[in-house]
C-alpha cells in the first residue's frame, strides 16, 4: 500500500511526476520485513541452490555426498563446530569437487595447498636439519667446558690487573695489604688471587 502523505525529496523513493513519494521509509522497511518473514524458507532454498550451482552440484548430489561421508567432515570425521553445513571442497585449479569439509578443515586445506610448493622445497632442503648449525653440540661443549673461577669480590678486576698483581708481588717490595688498597679489593681476595685459588686461568 502506497503512502498518501506527501514527503520532502530526501524522504522519497522514486517519486512520481507530482513529487509525491510512492512509499516512505517506514513503509519500505515494513514491506521488506514482511517479505523476509513470508519468504524466509524460500530464500534459504534459493541461496543453497545458488551456492551449489557454483560447483556444478544439485541438492541431491550434495545430500548423496553427505550420506556417503556419514554426515561428518571427510578429513577430521567431525561435524562442523560452527553449526554450518559442510563446505564443498574443490580443486581451485580444475574446479573438480572432492568432498565435504567442515569450516576448519576447509580453511586449513586451502592454506596448505597455497603453501605446498614452497613448503615441499623447504622441507627437501632443511628436513634433515639445518647444515649451518651444530644442533646443540656447540651448546653442550660450551656448558661442559671448565669455567674460570672468579671471586665476586674481584669481578671488577681485569685479567691484566691480575697478571700485574702477581708479577709485582713475585718481584717483592709490595704487600698484599698494599695491593688490596691499590686495586680496591679485600686483602683476602688478593691472597686468593696470588695462590691461584681464583683467576687460575690467568698466567
Amino acid at each position: 500500500m502506497h503512502c498518501t502523505q506527501p514527503l520532502p525529496q530526501p524522504e522519497s523513493h522514486r517519486p512520481d511526476p507530482g513529487g509525491r513519494s510512492r512509499k516512505c521509509r517506514s513503509c519500505r522497511a515494513a514491506t521488506r520485513k514482511t517479505w523476509r518473514k513470508t519468504y524466509r524458507d524460500k530464500q534459504s532454498v534459493y541461496r543453497r541452490r545458488f551456492k551449489l550451482s557454483r560447483y556444478g552440484l544439485t541438492e541431491a548430489e550434495y545430500d548423496s555426498m553427505l550420506t556417503a561421508q556419514g554426515g561428518v567432515c571427510a578429513m577430521c570425521g567431525e561435524t562442523c563446530v560452527s553449526g554450518r553445513p559442510l563446505a564443498v571442497d574443490h580443486d581451485h585449479a580444475t574446479g573438480v569437487v572432492r568432498g565435504l569439509l567442515c569450516v576448519k578443515c576447509n580453511r586449513q586445506l586451502g592454506i596448505f595447498e597455497a603453501l605446498r610448493p614452497t613448503a615441499e622445497e623447504y622441507l627437501s632442503k632443511y628436513g634433515a636439519g639445518n647444515p649451518h648449525i651444530s644442533h646443540g653440540e656447540a651448546l653442550r661443549k660450551q656448558r661442559d667446558a671448565p669455567r674460570p673461577r672468579r671471586s665476586a669480590a674481584t669481578s671488577k678486576l681485569t685479567e691484566g690487573d691480575v697478571a700485574q698483581m702477581r708479577a709485582r708481588y713475585a718481584a717483592g717490595g709490595v704487600t698484599q695489604r698494599g695491593l688490596a688498597a691499590e686495586y680496591g679489593v679485600s686483602q683476602n681476595a688478593v691472597g686468593l688471587i696470588l695462590r691461584r685459588a681464583t683467576w687460575d686461568h690467568v698466567a
